[in-house]
């Protein structure tokens, strides 16, 4: 019998998983301090990595996920720089062919790589590679 490990179910449940093996190595070496917010943070990036090879379809959970994070967006802030951004992301996903650019471990770099900016340290993106590197593999099976 043949497991289908396509779907979102067991790509964040993989993700999970290793995000827990990773953090509790760095937790344990001093790179990451064990608080409420970083767990927080890594279950978050854990969802949103281990999903985001599959927003380029339509009916995925990642992009249902950011659809509605954009709409909520823009109902409590109004269209602004951020907004139109995003509502750009929302047009360009909707041409981007299934298992193309988005299944590329150039895209898991520069999308993980953006947190660093956001975070100022190399542990969430290291995770986060380390989540969408999970999704190709399993897809890949």
């Amino acid at each position: 019998m043949i497991v289908d490990l396509s779907n979102y179910k067991q790509h964040f449940l993989t993700g999970l998983i290793a995000t827990i093996l990773i953090s509790s190595i760095l937790i344990l070496l001093g790179y990451l301090p064990l608080t409420i917010l970083n767990i927080i943070i890594l279950l978050a990036i854990s969802f949103i990595y281990s999903l985001l090879p599959d927003i380029d379809i339509g009916t995925s959970m990642i992009r249902k996920v950011f659809l509605l994070f954009f709409v909520g967006f823009i109902f409590i802030n109004g269209l602004n720089m951020i907004g139109y951004i995003l509502g750009l992301i929302v047009i360009l996903i909707q041409f981007i062919s299934h298992r193309g650019i988005m299944h590329s471990i150039i895209m898991g770099i520069l999308l993980s790589g953006m947190l660093y900016f956001c975070f100022g340290s190399w542990t969430f993106p290291l995770i986060a590679l380390v989540n969408f590197i999970s999704h190709l593999i399993l897809d890949r099976r």
